[in-house]
């Protein structure tokens, strides 16, 4: 079972992207979160028998995106996470940092639309998430 968390610290931005991933099919039920911290406590106590997507923002407050990747490495259920990069940023630079991190599994602009859902529904570590209709 694949389970979406949204970290952003934008009140909007989660409530969007939440109804837009339900509308799109991608979830049922996305968990929110408004802290990273909040994200990392959940994450530790997570079942390994899940997998994770994480939507996750680059600049929040506190913990931003990338302290909360270099968290994600110290977490037992690191095998089962999967990162998608969802920022306002269109830094080059930040483009670039991300591909260090090989648990990121793409990077999107902001806003994601249902497009991007569509693609991501065709990843191939997504794939197996999102059965085809015979």
């Amino acid at each position: 079972m694949l389970k979406v968390l949204i970290i952003d610290d934008d009140d909007i931005v989660r409530l969007v992207q939440g109804k837009l991933l339900q509308n799109s099919n991608f979830t049922k039920e996305p968990i929110k979160f408004k802290r990273a911290s909040e994200a990392v406590e959940y994450l530790n106590s997570a079942s390994n028998e899940h997998h994770y997507l994480l939507m996750l923002d680059i600049n929040m407050p506190i913990m931003n995106g990338w302290e909360f990747l270099d968290e994600i490495e110290k977490m037992t259920i690191k095998e089962n996470v999967y990162v998608l990069m969802v920022s306002s940023s269109i830094d080059y630079n930040d483009k670039e940092k991300a591909k260090k991190y090989n648990k990121i599994i793409n990077f999107i602009e902001k806003p994601i639309t249902s497009k991007n859902c569509e693609q991501l529904k065709e990843l191939p570590i997504l794939k197996p998430f999102f059965p085809q209709p015979n």
